[in-house]
């Protein structure tokens, strides 16, 4: 099982480095991220997902912020925009990734990006069934909701730090192959 994961992510490396894919997918990625600054503006807060964590008492806040159109609003926005922006952000950063492990790593190089994506999915589903059930939640689930978006947040800064650790190997090797 876990080779033939790995077979089929070595598979997308050659997909996700076109020109064409790193294009649209970055122009998804900049086409949420506007979708996502209009929510928050229509909200007049913090998106949940965008909290360093909480307890029962800060998100009983946040849900009475947004009120109950906002909720609505919200839980529009996490179903539908927020589930495909993992995979946007994924096929660009995994392209990026791809170009920036050439030579370094080759197989299952994108293992990361998709733990990050895994994670920011099933901290949609977890916001998605808050939003919805408000006010009846219980504190396991508050709990298990932050911790998941916890991790999320330390996955994304593992990634970014493997991601600019990969490209400055890259320069440090053609930096010391144009001095031999």
């Amino acid at each position: 099982m876990q080779s033939s994961l790995i077979t089929r992510l070595d598979a997308l490396n050659p997909l996700l480095t076109r020109r064409i894919s790193l294009i649209l997918s970055f122009l998804a990625v900049v086409s949420c991220s506007l979708g996502f600054g209009w929510l928050k503006q229509q909200l007049g807060t913090t998106m949940l997902d965008e909290l360093p964590g909480y307890d029962s008492e800060t998100l009983k806040t946040q849900m009475l912020l947004f009120g109950e159109s906002g909720r609505v609003l919200h839980l529009r926005f996490t179903l539908i925009l927020d589930t495909l922006f993992p995979f946007a952000y994924g096929a660009f950063f995994g392209g990026v990734l791809v170009l920036a492990a050439r030579g370094i790593f080759t197989t299952a190089i994108l293992a990361p990006v998709l733990a990050v994506m895994v994670l920011d999915l099933a901290e949609n589903m977890q916001i998605a069934l808050m939003l919805a059930q408000f006010p009846d939640i219980s504190d396991p689930q508050i709990a298990f909701a932050s911790a998941t978006t916890l991790a999320k947040f330390w996955s994304i800064g593992f990634f970014l730090c493997w991601l600019v650790g990969l490209v400055l190997g890259q320069l440090w090797m053609r930096l010391r192959g144009r001095a031999a």
